[in-house]
């Protein structure tokens, strides 16, 4: 992507995500998590419909770790149906190994702003043959939805990610609820870019799916839209200036604190998700351009709003309401008989 149709891009991602309608979303999806989990899928899959276009932007010092996977039978019990592991590269022409990669950002999305830590199994889709992000487990310190445990999210304090004057990167995270905890410092002053592996970076985001801890029956697997010029390359760290103090994730599948490769991103990462696209429609870059392509020449499509979520809440809280006055006027009429 040239640099005018790159900034364009960036642009009309930056224009999906807007403030007032993410804390709209915030506050009423707090009131989705007492429908059952078969009607929250029904709601989204429904949304999906009428709001084709969902921005996600990674902000700047986003962290990736990379480590190997020691018990690949543990792994490939993680897995969605119809996935498998295999050894990939983190850098380009960097040794293979069987990877899970933890990463901790923060976003700015059209359904959420805040910090998330997630952790996923590299594995190859056996129908398409491409490489995908497996998300076994994530944290977050705002609201969130996933297959399996629907709307739902703030599931850490402290949820610290952020800079020091000193350079450094410090992460600091808790969930109290299950005592996992990833707890991590780098020296931000001490890293060299270096070329990416394509496959991973570019291919693997091509299908995103859900397995581990948030697997469910009713995961469906998505695609990432992005500039792949945003992951050619990155800023490698040294293992040396890394300091991993805890690591309660993944920890059956891998030494918890010894990474094998770590890179920053110290730029603005901008995703859109076309959220009624349908399974596997990206499989190569040029899928991706024509995808690229569409999102820019498209216009008078609805954005994600807090309407969304409070119509049909008060629509539920309405039902809810008659239910319970027919139900209190049949006892005073059963009392009065």
């Amino acid at each position: 992507m040239k640099k005018e149709e790159s900034r364009n891009f960036i642009k009309k991602i930056e224009s999906l995500v807007k403030p007032q309608d993410v804390t709209a979303i915030s506050f009423l999806s707090g009131f989705s998590k007492s429908l059952p989990n078969k009607t929250q899928h029904k709601f989204m899959l429904s949304g999906k419909k009428k709001v084709p276009y969902m921005g996600f932007i990674v902000d700047p010092y986003s962290l990736f770790l990379a480590f190997k996977i020691t018990n690949t039978s543990v792994a490939q019990e993680m897995l969605p149906e119809g996935y498998e592991i295999v050894e990939v590269s983190f850098f380009k022409n960097g040794a293979k190994f069987p990877m899970a990669i933890a990463s901790v950002f923060t976003a700015r999305t059209s359904g959420f702003i805040g910090m998330r830590a997630e952790f996923y199994v590299i594995a190859r889709n056996k129908e398409t043959g491409l490489l995908s992000w497996i998300i076994c487990d994530y944290e977050t310190n705002t609201n969130s939805y996933d297959p399996k445990n629907g709307f739902c999210g703030y599931t850490c304090d402290p949820a610290v990610f952020t800079t020091s004057p000193f350079g450094e990167l410090l992460v600091d995270i808790k969930n109290s609820s299950n005592n996992k905890e990833f707890i991590a410092s780098v020296d931000l002053e001490k890293g060299n870019s270096r070329e990416l592996d394509e496959s991973l970076w570019i291919e693997g985001n091509l299908i995103v799916d859900y397995g581990g801890e948030i697997k469910s029956e009713f995961s469906e697997p998505f695609s990432l839209i992005f500039d792949t010029e945003m992951v050619k390359e990155a800023v490698n760290i040294p293992l040396e200036h890394i300091l991993i103090k805890k690591n309660s994730y993944l920890n059956d599948i891998i030494d918890p604190k010894k990474p094998l490769n770590a890179v920053i991103f110290p730029y603005s990462q901008h995703f859109v998700i076309k959220q009624d696209l349908q399974k596997y429609a990206i499989k190569n870059e040029k899928d991706l351009d024509f995808q690229i392509n569409s999102f820019l020449s498209a216009t008078g499509f609805k954005p994600m709003s807090g309407d969304d979520i409070k119509k049909p809440i008060f629509g539920m809280f309405l039902i809810f309401y008659l239910i319970l006055i027919g139900v209190i006027i049949f006892l005073v009429i059963l009392l009065l008989l």
